[in-house]
């Protein structure tokens, strides 16, 4: 049986930050999974470069073009690793026993880097047993919110545009990619997608 190209999707599952160690012609990698916990929803939007060739008092034609991807993601469950993977910051742990403590440092200097965003969806309607994959290979973060609410549970979100990689994939017509929505017939868990 051939497997559908439209499902209903319910909710998001899962949600993977895999820092970009290398992103050039040669190769593409990137560094161990990180975790978004308790992953609440993710939505995108493609960013459109559209012009206009106006004449005769009238639009003559429209020309569109797909620059980047924009993503907005929200989570329940505050992580120093997944801030750090978004700022640049980074993370120390010290002490021990009851003096232990982990903390979060964002320092003159650091900078937010590259990462390739993952989400999984779990089959609902036509691809039931199986998944939905979404794949932003290159994004930055641009806006990492962190809101508290009286009387009521916190929730984070985080904001980030996805850009086209250097790395080119496939062996033959090689391209650039941007972003991959992937429906599988068997569920898979989310791994780094690299070129090796």
């Amino acid at each position: 049986m051939t497997i559908s190209h439209k499902t209903a999707l319910l909710g998001v599952d899962d949600l993977k930050i895999f820092p970009i160690t290398n992103d050039s012609e040669e190769s593409f990698t990137v560094g161990n999974g990180i975790d978004v916990p308790g992953v609440r929803q993710i939505s995108l939007t493609f960013e459109i470069d559209q012009k206009e060739l106006i004449g005769d008092e009238k639009t003559l034609a429209v020309s569109s073009k797909i620059k980047s991807v924009t993503f907005n993601s929200e989570y329940a469950e505050l992580s120093l690793d997944v801030l750090s993977a978004l700022s640049g910051g980074s993370v120390q742990t010290s002490g021990t026993g009851d003096t232990e403590s982990a903390a979060f440092t964002f320092s003159d200097g650091d900078m937010p880097s590259y990462f390739q965003l993952q989400a999984k969806i779990n089959g609902t309607d036509s691809i039931v047993g199986g998944d939905c994959h979404i794949i932003i290979y290159k994004c930055k973060a641009s806006a990492i919110p962190i809101n508290g609410v009286q009387s009521d549970f916190a929730t984070y979100t985080f904001d980030g545009k996805g850009v086209f990689t250097e790395y080119k994939f496939g062996t033959e017509n090689a391209k650039a990619k941007l972003i991959d929505i992937h429906f599988n017939a068997k569920a898979k868990e989310l791994s780094a997608i690299t070129s090796v």
